[in-house]
């Protein structure tokens, strides 16, 4: 998870607005998250993996946790993009990340994504790996870094059956302020067509109180680099916070073309290992 948090240095939704209202702030969390979850027992299915812009958090050297993304759209697309595909409306997704550093600067991932289909039918996906490297940076002003996540997908996720996402990272930060862009490019390894896919996404956080940082953040989809055009465009209204000592990060988003998905609830909890 991306952070903004002083304490633990990962990124951490926070909703809380004044230290003195801290118990207010997790009761309107664990209500969000608790309509999230009674939403789910009766049709969860699949979205994204994970609904997340990467900024200068990273694991330091030897540390290990777990992200646990959970994603559900209430209301989405309905026709699948092609055959045999789980389409985006009524969809749950729940990725266990575990993410291990092997220096200050580098960081590994693995993703294990389950979903649930809105017919309450669920699937094990197949694993994903990841590698992130952050550069020395300050406290303060502009930080780069890069990641890089390999895998093979099954068709209910996607079309061709390997792909390879580049991200780069590049944010400024201040005491109240955190600003990151993500200019993601994607590429099928498998299949006949190998043109690279842009999809770039921002995080506007400001910090709300000593440990709650309120966000933007946005998700573009604009296809091919070859034919360019505004496919997907979804908006999120998110908070890091952090309850009973884990950081999370929960918000709600909205689509705002034909090809986005209407409303889109996600949470991310981090488990230190």
């Amino acid at each position: 998870m991306s952070s903004n948090s002083i304490k633990t240095d990962r990124s951490t939704f926070q909703l809380g607005c004044q230290q003195g209202m801290s118990g207010v702030g997790n009761f309107f969390l664990w209500g969000i998250f608790s309509v999230m979850m009674a939403l789910s027992g009766n049709c969860l299915a699949a979205s994204a993996d994970e609904i997340q812009v990467y900024d200068e958090a990273i694991n330091k050297m030897g540390e290990l946790n777990v992200d646990i993304h959970l994603n559900y759209v209430p209301s989405g697309i309905k026709t699948p993009a092609y055959s045999g595909e789980i389409p985006a409306h009524h969809n749950f997704r729940m990725t266990p990340e575990f993410a291990y550093g092997f220096s200050n600067n580098m960081e590994g991932g693995l993703y294990v994504p389950v979903i649930r289909d809105a017919d309450g039918n669920w699937y094990s996906e197949l694993a994903r790996v990841r590698l992130k490297y952050i550069g020395d940076n300050q406290e303060h002003g502009f930080y780069w870094g890069i990641n890089f996540e390999l895998g093979p997908s099954t068709i209910r996720t996607s079309e061709q059956r390997w792909n390879l996402e580049t991200r780069p990272i590049i944010g400024y930060k201040s005491d109240d302020w955190n600003l990151t862009v993500n200019p993601i490019v994607g590429l099928t390894l498998s299949g006949n067509s190998h043109t690279p896919g842009f999809s770039p996404a921002f995080k506007v956080s400001h910090r709300a109180t000593e440990k709650t940082w309120l966000n933007l953040e946005h998700y573009a989809d604009f296809g091919n680099t070859n034919q360019m055009r505004s496919i997907s465009q979804e908006t999120y209204l998110t908070a890091d916070t952090e309850i009973f000592g884990h950081d999370i990060n929960i918000g709600v988003g909205h689509g705002w073309t034909g090809e986005s998905n209407d409303w889109t609830i996600k949470a991310i909890f981090n488990i230190p290992l």
